[in-house]
């Protein structure tokens, strides 16, 4: 079975996560994809500890299945380089602030000039429109934005840095889905397009059951109040007596039913939506019970039943989780080393499209040959450019 975006061809001019991360489920289905790097630093990735086998291991996990060579656009013959490829390719990706690509002569505008079916994903901060599209941020600066920040952390603290990378993460989705929309449209049109990707925006996509409230007349939501924000003690997480944590999601009366009735505590099940002291009575309730046993001992009990409780797995105990495992989101992914490491896999299925077997991640400019050919450029003047800069040695 071939990979379902087998044939597609992406120039990566991006770095750190949000496009690379796009650009590696790309490769992943099959996507032939190429990261055109700085001949001097190349994605920042690849420098920044912790090291695995001397190289970045952000970088790592963020670039299987991809090609690299290295082109400095700012100089003429690297940009007329890049313009070749643009001719030959179907999607080109970059997460330079607005105006930066216009700047090097290698924006949407030229690329459709060249190439009128180019589908052109650029993702920024703030995106390329509006008030703050030059702003300098990063994902915390992001979710101040969109709301999603003063929303995260406990009734009357402060707004707390999530785990995750919020806007990043979904920006990088948000730019697989925008890519493969335009892919669908050019089918039918033959032409492509630019795709507008900005991290702020999908950190703030992420709020429709906020907004919906606001809407409706309902008090906004305020920081470890609402009812799926730490507001509701049967939407929480629970210290157990080995200082680990628990969490139960029985919103529906079902499940707080069911659940009262193994914990044999049916006097609680009238408390499920109270208010007012009796909230705080059944949180109280809840919290003297679950740290009277063990992590392990509540989930024995309650783990398989009908009652949506489940660990506060750490990131450890996740990668070994065998719900993941069974579900390919742990791959053990190849190094040029001939090592492997663990890495997050791909979050969907295909029922007939095969993802494409892990390759490792390119050394710096390791397919400058083989891409450069394309383009007409011959070995002697691969090394004649790797002399001025324009490309690596």
């Amino acid at each position: 079975m071939a990979g379902a975006l087998k044939g597609v061809r992406v120039l990566d001019l991006s770095r750190l996560l949000p496009g690379p991360y796009c650009t590696m489920m790309m490769a992943d289905m099959g996507a032939e994809v190429v990261k055109v790097e700085d001949p001097q630093q190349g994605d920042y990735l690849r420098w920044i500890p912790p090291y695995i086998d001397g190289a970045g291991a952000m970088f790592l996990a963020l670039n299987r299945n991809k090609k690299s060579v290295t082109l400095d656009l700012k100089d003429n013959r690297g940009r007329e380089i890049f313009l070749e490829l643009v001719k030959k390719f179907d999607v080109v990706v970059e997460s330079f602030r607005p105006g930066v690509m216009s700047k090097l002569g290698v924006d949407y505008a030229t690329a459709e000039k060249i190439n009128p079916r180019i589908i052109y994903c650029s993702l920024a901060g703030y995106g390329q429109t509006g008030p703050y599209a030059s702003f300098a941020g990063h994902d915390i600066n992001f979710i101040g934005y969109s709301g999603a920040l003063d929303l995260t952390g406990l009734k009357n603290g402060k707004p707390v840095p999530p785990g995750v990378q919020i806007g990043d993460i979904g920006g990088a989705l948000n730019a697989l889905i925008g890519i493969q929309a335009a892919l669908i449209e050019r089918a039918a049109s033959g032409r492509g397009q630019s795709v507008d990707v900005a991290l702020a925006d999908a950190a703030f996509c992420m709020l429709p059951m906020a907004v919906s409230g606001i809407e409706a007349g309902a008090p906004p939501e305020r920081r470890g109040e609402a009812h799926l924000t730490g507001g509701s003690p049967v939407y929480n997480t629970y210290e157990t007596s080995d200082g680990k944590y628990i969490c139960i999601g029985a919103i529906e009366p079902k499940f707080f039913s069911k659940f009262c009735a193994l914990i044999g505590r049916p006097d609680l099940i009238p408390l499920h939506f109270a208010e007012g002291e009796k909230k705080e009575t059944l949180k109280s309730e809840l919290e003297k019970l679950f740290v009277s046993r063990t992590r392990a001992e509540w989930l024995s009990l309650l783990e398989s039943q009908d009652v949506c409780v489940g660990p506060v797995n750490s990131l450890e105990e996740a990668l070994e989780d065998p719900q993941l495992v069974s579900r390919g989101l742990v791959v053990q992914a190849p190094l040029a080393s001939g090592k492997t490491m663990r890495q997050v896999g791909i979050p969907f299925k295909l029922s007939r499209s095969e993802m494409e077997p892990a390759a490792p991640p390119p050394a710096i400019g390791e397919n400058n040959a083989e891409i450069f050919s394309e383009a007409g450029v011959d070995l002697n003047e691969i090394e004649r450019l790797k002399e001025k800069g324009v490309i690596r040695k």
